[in-house]
């Protein structure tokens, strides 16, 4: 009797091991869940953006890079302003002696251009016009008369006036009413290039009466 219930515990044991070392077959994602040899984390949308291409780091220095010059550009633009023109804001134009002097030949080119009130084309000039499209072929763009030009740039003595200053008058009452462009100073005699009422374009000079009388100023706006 006692043998039979040790072979009987026996039996039972061998069985129940054998089932333990069975492998379990998985078969889907769904059955490794459910063994736990399988997790995984929901997304939560906050994952690792991808990298940038070579494109776009690019698009994004240039970006840079611009944002910088602007910067110093208004950095510039301010100085300026303080210490040239510490009323309203008066422009200063850089240029080379080279751009002065191209100004003079094309100013040259419109010699004995007609004299025609409000004119600003080679058809006809005032005053004001031919100096504001003599400028504006070089990207200098200037108020369209010469009042509002007496008010820009700075004003210098008479002797130091260099070529590509402009010059004003008074030959209609008490306000400045006419302007031109300084081509030479000879020890503080002045030639310069302009339309006239009478002749058009023509050259005159501070020795003649008519311009020593009616002398206002020099304002020199390229640096």
């Amino acid at each position: 009797m006692k043998k039979s219930i040790y072979i009987f515990l026996l039996t039972i044991f061998l069985y129940s091991c054998k089932s333990l070392q069975k492998p379990t077959i998985v078969t889907s994602k769904q059955v490794a869940q459910k063994t736990g040899s399988y997790t995984f984390t929901e997304k939560t949308g906050l994952e690792k953006p991808s990298k940038p291409t070579k494109k776009e780091i690019k698009a994004i220095e240039k970006a840079k890079q611009k944002a910088a010059q602007d910067s110093i550009e208004q950095s510039k633009i301010k100085v300026v302003v303080e210490e040239e023109t510490p009323q309203d804001f008066t422009p200063t134009f850089e240029v080379s002696d080279y751009i002065k002097q191209q100004i003079l030949n094309v100013a040259a080119e419109s010699l004995g251009s007609p004299y025609r009130g409000g004119g600003s084309t080679p058809a006809g000039f005032d005053c004001s016009g031919f100096v504001t499209y003599t400028l504006n072929q070089f990207d200098i763009t200037l108020p369209r008369n010469s009042a509002e030009m007496a008010q820009i740039g700075k004003r210098i003595l008479k002797k130091d006036a260099k070529p590509g200053d402009l010059i004003f008058f008074k030959t209609n009452g008490s306000y400045i009413s006419h302007v031109g462009i300084v081509t030479e100073n000879t020890d503080g005699v002045i030639k310069f290039i302009h339309s006239s009422t009478s002749s058009g374009v023509v050259y005159s000079s501070t020795s003649e009466s008519y311009y020593a009388r009616t002398f206002v100023g020099v304002n020199r706006i390229l640096e």
